[in-house]
């Protein structure tokens, strides 16, 4: 080859390379269409996340989970407290995913109360913890300011 002149060697993919790698896109190809038409948030990523592909009624009511404390400075008074890594060691929705095991074992708060010492250490004690779940109810798509709360479960340091 002399200089000016384009490179011509092109490398060929054979047969089996070919074979596999359509392959492989038809496969792909199937299981992205199965998962939107029917699958849900377990067959992710073959599925959309519910939590995307839908939208919620106009009216109706939209539900945050979070925690209360009572601290060792006002032990007949529920604080909410902020449900983050930095206060806590975990995310909300780490707690959200472990709340019918949280239910059956609530003593499993007192590790969060635990973690938030260690965290924390200049804060108060807390010596109550519980998670909630706020229900706020929305009316055409703007909250009505009317809040429901429910305790979902609840410990307390022994």
């Amino acid at each position: 080859m002399t200089s000016g002149e384009p490179d011509t060697d092109v490398l060929r993919l054979g047969a089996g390379a070919r074979a596999w790698r359509a392959g492989t896109v038809v496969v792909l190809t199937l299981l992205f269409c199965a998962g939107s038409l029917v699958g849900n948030d377990h067959w992710w990523p073959f599925s959309p996340w519910r939590m995307f592909a839908t939208s919620q009624a106009a009216t109706g009511s939209v539900w945050s989970t979070g925690i209360e404390v009572r601290t060792a400075d006002h032990v007949d008074t529920w604080v909410p407290a902020p449900l983050t890594p930095e206060n806590v060691g975990l995310n909300r929705a780490e707690v959200e995913g472990r709340i019918p095991q949280i239910q059956a074992d609530p003593s499993r708060l007192g590790t969060l109360a635990t973690s938030h010492a260690r965290l924390r250490p200049g804060a108060p004690a807390w010596v109550g913890l519980r998670v909630v779940r706020h229900k706020i109810v929305v009316v055409d798509r703007e909250p009505t300011g009317e809040v429901e709360t429910d305790v979902l479960a609840e410990w307390s340091s022994p």
